[in-house]
């Protein structure tokens, strides 16, 4: 794998937010308009945030109505430019000299700005990032065909994010195939506002994505070029909840007849909905290989997102337990557009918000000339005692199939494939003790969820929404392309 190493970093300035510090000569009492103009000197960073790294610089300008100098407090850093000021505009540059490779960010001193005749002055605050971040975002966007554009424009997005100032200490990095054979890995952070791209490296050909071993290669990279404390991702790969790769696309059904997928109903004019993996078999990893590529790269997610359709699923949490603490999905087909990162990214970094980034994605979405989308996230540590009630119910119902009719579905299958997961155990559970117990568990389980009135599948258009639990199950299903779901670790542990 020929892998190129990025150049000496840019410079960074973080300012978390535009503050025009101006400190006016004190007026004396009857001052009139005879007394002449303010005097002012002001900086546009009230606080300056140098990268982690020996040689990091950041620049910032000073504006003044007259003459003035400038002088430091502190260490490790810095600062060039004039020794003495004009009026007008002067840009000042710091640089670090030393690499900050504690555990926080680390304040280096400050400068004070005054001019000459005393009448005004300002101070800029001098900050290091540490090395390891307390958090990194990975935005992972493997080769997907047509959907190249849209992840284009997701990214776009999230770098409004970045230039609003929203990502603090956060690192952000994506990883993004602009074809099937490249792997380009590159960081966005904030630069006096602006969203800036550092490349890191160029991966040709890249590491092979529906493998264990290729996905802990990625995730490595992700390491060795932003460690932190925590990590998070939105991944896109398999795209149909936890079916299988092999085997379940290209299988003709009993009646010798294949039945199409929803992204083979698309359409001049039609409304095209979100396939992460490609849509053959070459491109598509599974959901236990994912989580076991996590797992080799040594990593525990602090959520995983998925960009992709039907991915809110109980057997998709449930396999993925031990490598992330949340899982943020839709129940059904998410439109080509994706998540709007632009509106919730800023609750995607730091302290993730589950809350606001489930009510931006309903926002987004229910004002989106295709007014259709489904979110959940779910608290994969309460997955465990969701698997023991429901694996109470099974030992003493047994659904009744007549029924199957009357269930909430959540995709434009036939038959189903996915069903709302709480709707099913309604009709399942004969013992209101252990439903109301189930109840109780599956809103701890899933704490936020929000949908909009339909939902859209490009097989059978939009169907209407009458329950709602955040989450699906392939329990009841009688689809074909379910049948290994008897395999999965779910079933397995809420029927044995």
């Amino acid at each position: 794998m020929a892998i190129q190493q990025s150049e000496t970093p840019h410079l960074q300035i973080i300012v978390r937010r535009l503050l025009l510090i101006v400190l006016l000569a004190a007026a004396t009492a009857g001052c009139s308009k005879d007394d002449g103009p303010a005097q002012h000197i002001a900086s546009n960073a009230a606080e300056v945030v140098l990268r982690y790294e020996a040689g990091a610089e950041a620049s910032f300008t000073v504006t003044a109505s007259g003459p003035w100098s400038f002088s430091t407090t502190g260490e490790g850093f810095e600062v060039s430019g004039p020794a003495v000021g004009e009026r007008g505009e002067t840009t000042l540059t710091v640089t670090a000299t030393e690499e900050n490779t504690g555990l926080q960010r680390r304040r280096l001193g400050s400068i004070t700005l005054q001019l000459d005749n005393g009448a005004a002055s300002a101070e800029v605050t001098i900050e290091q990032n540490t090395s390891t971040a307390p958090q990194t975002l990975l935005m992972y966007m493997p080769w997907s065909g047509n959907l190249t554009s849209y992840f284009e424009q997701n990214i776009a997005d999230m770098a409004k994010t970045v230039a609003a100032g929203y990502l603090g200490d956060t690192r952000l990095l994506v990883y993004f195939m602009p074809n099937d054979t490249q792997a380009l890995l590159y960081e966005l952070y904030y630069d006096n506002g602006e969203s800036v791209r550092l490349d890191h490296r160029t991966c040709d050909p890249a590491p092979d994505f529906t493998t264990a071993e290729g996905i802990a290669t990625i995730l490595g990279m992700v390491q060795q070029t932003a460690p932190a404390e925590r990590y998070a991702m939105t991944i896109g790969s398999h795209g149909m909840a936890w079916l299988p790769v092999s085997g379940i696309y290209s299988r003709p059904s009993a009646a010798g007849a294949r039945e199409r997928e929803y992204w083979e109903y698309e359409s001049e004019g039609a409304a095209l909905t979100r396939w992460f993996g490609g849509t053959s078999d070459r491109y598509r990893t599974d959901i236990s290989t994912l989580a076991e590529g996590i797992e080799q790269a040594g990593m525990e997610m602090e959520y995983i997102l998925f960009d992709d359709c039907y991915m809110s699923s109980v057997e998709v949490a449930y396999d993925l337990r031990h490598v992330t603490r949340h899982l943020i999905g839709s129940t059904c087909e998410i439109m080509a557009y994706g998540f709007p990162y632009a509106d919730m990214g800023r609750y995607l970094v730091g302290e993730p918000d589950y809350e606001n980034i489930c009510e931006s994605f309903y926002r987004f979405y229910s004002t989106y000339q295709w007014p259709y989308g489904t979110i959940g996230v779910t608290d994969c540590a309460e997955l465990e005692r969701l698997a023991d009630i429901m694996k109470r119910i099974n030992a003493g119902d047994v659904f009744d199939g007549s029924q199957l009719g009357e269930l909430q579905a959540l995709d434009g299958y036939s038959p189903t494939r996915f069903f709302d997961l709480g709707d099913y155990v309604r009709h399942l559970c004969t013992s209101p003790t252990l439903l109301a117990e189930f109840e109780e568990q599956l809103a701890r389980t899933v704490p936020y969820h929000r949908h909009t009135e339909e939902y859209y599948s490009m097989s059978g258009g939009a169907r209407p929404i009458e329950t709602y639990s955040g989450i699906t199950t392939s329990d009841p299903s009688t689809s074909e392309a379910t049948l290994q779901k008897q395999q999965t670790s779910w079933w397995k542990a809420t029927h044995e």
